[in-house]
């Protein structure tokens, strides 16, 4: 049997209780909505400018947690903060991440490859070789 060719990342998905916030809470978080589909509950926001992005649905169901990468994570703390919405700091090995929970407890990290800038995306979004 041959190994699965995996692609890269199609849509992140979480649950929401309400669409409206969420949706407040991923704009300010810096997210672009990209589409809303209101009879199904559902609302897809675009990720930097790669192709896949966060898709969220009015739905009970577990909480997610999504990693993006960001230049400067202490500086996206502070513009989130601003915003009202708290964030907890974690010192990684690449980096800084801060992270920050939606209303329906969702977490979304903001990650800076501080401490390993060779293995951070270049200015088009790939991954520069280290």
């Amino acid at each position: 049997m041959s190994e699965i060719e995996l692609l890269g990342i199609d849509n992140v998905l979480f649950s929401v209780a309400d669409l409206d916030t969420a949706i407040g809470f991923y704009e300010a978080c810096g997210l672009r909505l990209k589409l809303r589909f209101d009879p199904p509950g559902m609302a897809l926001f675009a990720i930097g400018g790669e192709a896949p992005g966060l898709l969220i649905r009015r739905e009970a169901g577990p909480a997610g947690k999504v990693w993006i990468e960001v230049r400067d994570a202490t500086a996206t703390a502070a513009r989130l903060l601003d915003a009202g919405i708290p964030t907890s700091r974690l010192d990684t090995m690449t980096g800084i991440t801060v992270e920050a929970r939606d209303p329906s407890g969702n977490i979304i990290g903001f990650a800076d490859y501080s401490k390993r800038p060779e293995m951070a995306r270049s200015a088009a979004g790939t991954y520069e070789s280290p």
